[in-house]
């Protein structure tokens, strides 16, 4: 049983500990989402099917972070290009940024991820708050990964593929694939899990709070501040006495 419910009735003790137990559950969800969602940042990361051809298309091949994929022949198998460990590789500035944003976003929220081993040595309402930083922080990155991923879409080797209509946020010729949106629904996922690290952290914050209150107020017990050695000692009577038929007021100190 928890040291916060021992001094309350039993009726607010079961409360305070279904409460509680209510909590860590959805604390527990949390965890585990944060985990999924770093697969499937990962995924979105790896896979170069950000946006690839049409049947409309000039040209047959798809694209990814940091990674394009080109058919040499009709009928052939793709040929893969890029290396995010070779900058050099990448295809444009922009999509060189996007990559970085979007690998930030992963390597911040398997932080958070590891950060869950702190609670053992910290309270929970402090690794809430830390996941939660930095998960708020992830969501920024991967939120301008996907603004600029668009502007490097005026790239040569992009339109020999999309057609000449490609431009800077516009895919001409091509479609936007499952990975981009993928990622852009990732970024309200990050939103919403930073949002429910913040709101849990409150509200652990706010159940220490009240525990502490309570363990004070039931220190003090006896009347309250009252010292109980003060407590057996009788005030004096006054009383009132008739002597030679003058009335005189005598103090009588009874104790028991």
């Amino acid at each position: 049983m928890d040291r916060e419910a021992e001094h309350l009735p039993e009726f607010k003790r079961m409360h305070h500990l279904t409460y509680r137990k209510n909590l860590r559950s959805v604390t527990v969800v949390w965890g585990i989402f944060s985990a999924c969602f770093v697969i499937l940042n990962a995924v979105a990361f790896i896979q170069p099917q950000w946006i690839g051809d049409t049947e409309s298309s000039p040209g047959t091949g798809f694209f990814g972070l940091y990674e394009y994929c080109e058919q040499l022949q009709i009928g052939g198998e793709y040929s893969c290009r890029g290396d995010f460990m070779d900058f050099t590789s990448l295809t444009n500035d922009s999509f060189r940024a996007a990559s970085m944003l979007v690998g930030l976003c992963n390597l911040l929220f398997i932080f958070a991820v590891v950060c869950l081993l702190l609670f053992c040595f910290l309270k929970a309402a402090t690794v809430l708050k830390i996941c939660g930083a930095l998960q708020i922080i992830g969501c920024i990155c991967m939120a301008l990964g996907c603004i600029i991923y668009p502007n490097g879409w005026d790239d040569e080797r992009v339109r020999l593929t999309c057609g000449k209509e490609a431009d800077k946020y516009k895919v001409g010729q091509c479609q936007v694939r499952w990975a981009f949106i993928l990622s852009i629904v990732l970024i309200f996922n990050a939103l919403g899990l930073a949002s429910l690290a913040f709101m849990l952290a409150a509200k652990q914050a706010n159940l220490l709070q009240k525990s502490e209150y309570r363990k004070q107020k039931s220190s003090f017990t006896n009347g309250g501040f009252t010292d109980i050695g003060q407590m057996d000692e009788k005030p004096a009577i006054e009383e009132t006495a008739i002597v030679d038929g003058s009335s005189q007021q005598v103090d009588v100190d009874i104790r028991l």
